[in-house]
């Protein structure tokens, strides 16, 4: 039996049944969460310097903002997809995880351990798997 592969006609009728990952929905989330990270360090950052709350707060800050950026970034583009949102917020959650752990790298080589790796890697999951559900709950609305 010969397989068939999927042609461009059969990927636009996957993409318009909703049938596996839709890209463009990745891409949305990615550029949500990018857009959200970098509002929240800037609202971080005006707190640290117009406050007299502790620079040692940092990492709890941007393990924060790494958090709720992948959330709702799998949220929007699960919600977008409108099916397969574990897909979907996981997708979403490890991109942005893979991106910034090579943004990271090329920053700051010496700033990543097996711990912190772990870390974020366990945040990533639970962010994309959280926001990939929620966002097919309010997709269906």
């Amino acid at each position: 039996m010969l397989k068939r592969s999927l042609g461009v006609r059969q990927l636009r009728e996957n993409y318009h049944t909703g049938e596996g990952l839709q890209f463009r929905s990745v891409i949305k989330g990615i550029m949500w969460s990018l857009i959200i990270t970098i509002l929240l360090g800037l609202i971080v950052s005006l707190i640290l310097q117009f406050t007299s709350l502790s620079e040692n707060l940092l990492s709890s800050f941007s393990t924060f903002i790494f958090f709720v950026s992948m959330f709702l970034g799998a949220t929007i583009g699960a919600r977008a997809a409108g099916s397969k949102g574990l897909i979907h917020g996981l997708a979403i959650s490890f991109t942005y995880f893979v991106l910034l752990i090579i943004i990271g790298l090329v920053w700051n080589p010496a700033g990543f351990s097996l711990y912190v790796l772990g870390k974020k890697f366990a945040f990533s999951f639970a962010a994309g798997a959280l926001g990939g559900i929620i966002g097919i709950g309010l997709a269906s609305r």
